[in-house]
């Protein structure tokens, strides 16, 4: 498992595994069988420049131009 350099253990890879998801369903709920729903957070991507919301695969704005610059994800710990 992954300590981050605060000393928190990254999860990230364990999201989407089964019996995690069984687990979690199971201390949300208190019964056996219950498929939580996991929200992810996706932020809008929108040109610094002229505004225009992208789709977040860009390089480059098709309006103007501009280089779009990707968030690096920041740690939540």
């Amino acid at each position: 498992m992954t300590v981050t350099p605060g000393g928190c253990r990254d999860l990230r890879p364990y999201m989407n595994d089964p019996k995690v998801m069984e687990a979690f369903g199971k201390l949300i709920s208190g019964k056996s069988g219950y498929k939580p729903v996991i929200e992810r957070r996706v932020e809008p991507v929108i040109c610094p420049n002229c505004k225009l919301n992208l789709t977040g695969d860009e390089k480059f704005c098709p309006e103007c131009g501009t280089k779009i610059e990707k968030k690096q994800e920041e740690n939540p710990c």
